[in-house]
């Protein structure tokens, strides 16, 4: 191994060994809380939410309307008075006008909680990203070590077999390679404590946390991802169109104006007192209300088509994912009760034997390798799988 390459791999190990002075050790459920607390796309979409909850308050009636009248002829008498102006539109108008905005308030507090499932399943596998890439670290080492004693087995057998020497170069080659995939490997910690740090709006530079072995998730129960978040948003804003188009079709009815008007007494005039009631005519250009009608209805159906899409989608990806968890975690079962306990023995055995020719070094290094690669496919398949469950989780409701 190259020095550069053994002083990285001193400085992390050495981390891992010491936390308190380099790292920050951290549960996966103390992460998670880190995220909740700090993170700022948490904080943005409650702010979305809040903020479509304060619209979706009151009635939209127009503000009343009061003016001052001052009034003054040739004779140079003059008079004083006010007038008070209040529109009320059509109660249907305001009903559906007020429905409208509570589902698309609805429909944004649904988004902010689909939102945060999706901001702690990215942080979740984020996470686990990291902790499989310092296991991965070790595990390369372990196979350097393994690669190194094996080299120096076949050095005997290679002076004089020429096939032998074929292997022996193999093995230096493998091991030299392995110092390349070393390197990307302590980079890639590096690039995973970075990512981590965004999730908890935290310095990057000053951020450099270690990952605890977190306990394998659970598959979540096929009929608690039936209402989730994503589609309940979808259905508030569909509910929201639906008011839209009852506003808009009763855009056909008429408003109603009310106008009180008070002058005080003058040299000419008496006091007096004035009352109007009048209603708007929107029917005398129909063409207006009824382009709006057409537009809302237009509208509508585009919600209810992008519904059912959305709903459809959402039930063919749920079973994808539960087939593909179930299908991982058999695979995960299968390394770990049989195929990693096997390799280990077998293993154990190969370490105690002498290779002498050729194809009993292949076999001992077949052997010895065995076990720390399928760790490493096991590492492989965790991952994917928490992925998967997380991917599920975010469906929750």
């Amino acid at each position: 191994m190259k020095p550069t390459t053994h002083l990285l791999l001193l400085v992390y190990l050495l981390s891992l060994t010491h936390p308190a002075q380099s790292q920050e050790r951290l549960t996966l459920s103390e992460f998670l809380a880190k995220v909740r607390a700090q993170n700022l796309h948490y904080k943005i979409e409650t702010a979305k939410s809040q903020a479509a909850q304060s619209r979706s308050t009151g009635l939209a009636i127009p503000a009343p309307m009061v003016g001052i009248i001052q009034m003054s002829d040739q004779s140079g008498n003059s008079g004083q008075g006010f007038e008070v102006n209040q529109s009320l539109p059509f109660p249907v108008k305001l009903a559906a006008e007020s429905s409208a905005r509570k589902y698309a308030a609805l429909s944004q507090n649904e988004s902010r909680l689909a939102q945060i499932n999706e901001i702690l399943s990215q942080a979740k596998t984020l996470y686990f990203s990291l902790w499989q890439d310092q296991e991965k670290l070790a595990l390369l080492s372990e196979k350097q070590n393994i690669i190194k004693n094996h080299i120096k087995l076949s050095r005997s057998s290679a002076r004089s077999d020429s096939f032998a020497g074929v292997h022996l170069l193999k093995a230096e080659y493998d091991f030299d390679f392995l110092e390349s995939e070393t390197l990307a490997a302590v980079q890639k910690i590096r690039e995973d404590q970075i990512e981590l740090a965004l999730f908890v709006n935290a310095d990057p530079t000053q951020f450099k946390i270690t990952a605890l072995e977190p306990p394998l998730s659970a598959i979540p129960k096929l009929e608690s991802i039936g209402n989730s978040h994503q589609i309940q948003m979808i259905k508030y804003s569909l509910e929201s169109y639906r008011a839209k188009e009852r506003e808009a079709k009763s855009t056909w009815f008429p408003d109603l104006n009310l106008r009180y008007k008070e002058m005080a007494e003058t040299n000419m005039a008496p006091r007096s007192n004035e009352v109007m009631v009048s209603i708007t005519l929107p029917f005398v250009f129909f063409w207006q209300p009824y382009s709006t009608s057409q537009a809302a209805a237009s509208e509508r159906m585009q919600a209810e088509l992008e519904y059912e899409e959305h709903r459809r989608i959402f039930d063919a990806k749920k079973l994808i994912l539960i087939s593909k968890v179930e299908s991982l975690k058999k695979q995960l079962d299968t390394l770990k009760q049989k195929l990693i306990p096997k390799a280990e023995k077998r293993m154990k055995l190969a370490h105690n034997l002498a290779p002498r020719d050729l194809e009993t070094l292949q076999d001992h290094r077949e052997a010895m390798e065995a076990f720390p690669n399928l760790k490493l496919k096991a590492l492989e398949l965790r991952l994917e799988y928490e992925q998967a469950v997380s991917n599920l989780e975010k469906y929750l409701p």
